[in-house]
């Protein structure tokens, strides 16, 4: 209706063009574009449109935002930033979802995406079918001494749970990560370290109870500190399965 009525004012106008540009927004653009211009008028009006439309895309990061710019705009020369852009979103809104068709989506969406990201989407794929067989306990948050130096100073963080595998299967590899959230519960940072593996980040040495396959029943305190915690953490944490491996079998992903 807004869109009609500045048309209808627009196409009244001795000057459509310049009214446009004192409205500057997406409604009064698509009103004027929907006047007909020609030339140069049409050239001004289109480009201040894709810009209007790709920086509300980027400025609230949703799904259907980058969808309109992409829909509008299928040859934009931003496309590529839309597209990257995009996919973030697309991540972030598999990860609150966090279920196998929620992944499989991701990854038929956004054959673009950066490489690593759609590695991460194909592990969750298998993750998220087995996660409900992993009963995860309160998550324990508390400042610690980071050299374990019970009498040293508080100078970093600690994280720790009861993790219990109620499934049918042995998990041979299991990687946690934590998330630190703002106080709206949205995602800041994340850390990543297994609870059962050879190796952890980096191809260092994992405690000799974390190298032990997860079996069914089997129930293991997952734990990792930090001094690194973004600006803005509310101390509020979500602790979330990321990457496994069934008996030998890995899951397409990395850690």
């Amino acid at each position: 209706m807004r869109t009609l009525v500045l048309f209808l004012f627009l196409a009244a106008c001795a000057d459509p063009l310049g009214d446009a540009q004192k409205v500057d927004s997406v409604e009064g653009w698509e009103a004027f574009l929907a006047t007909e211009p020609s030339g140069s008028d049409r050239i001004t009006a289109e480009t201040r449109l894709e810009q209007m439309l790709v920086d509300r895309a980027l400025k609230s990061s949703k799904l259907e935002d980058y969808d309109v710019v992409i829909k509008r705009f299928p040859k934009s020369r931003q496309l590529a930033k839309i597209n990257a852009g995009r996919a973030m979103a697309h991540f972030g809104a598999a990860e609150t979802e966090d279920t196998p068709d929620a992944w499989k989506k991701f990854l038929a969406e956004n054959p673009t995406a950066d490489a690593t990201m759609r590695k991460k989407a194909q592990a969750r794929v298998e993750v998220a079918g087995y996660k409900d067989s992993l009963a995860i306990g309160e998550v324990k948050v508390e400042e610690v001494n980071l050299a374990e130096d019970p009498r040293g100073p508080k100078d970093g963080w600690g994280f720790s749970a009861e993790v219990t595998n109620t499934g049918d299967k042995t998990l041979d590899f299991l990687t946690m990560e934590i998330q630190l959230l703002d106080a709206t519960g949205a995602k800041l940072a994340a850390k990543s370290y297994p609870l059962a593996g050879t190796t952890g980040p980096g191809g260092m040495s994992l405690p000799e109870e974390y190298t032990k396959p997860l079996k069914p029943g089997d129930k293991r305190v997952w734990a990792y500190s930090t001094g690194e915690v973004p600006e803005g953490w509310s101390k509020q944490v979500r602790l979330v399965p990321t990457s496994l491996r069934f008996n030998g079998s890995l899951a397409k992903g990395a850690q």
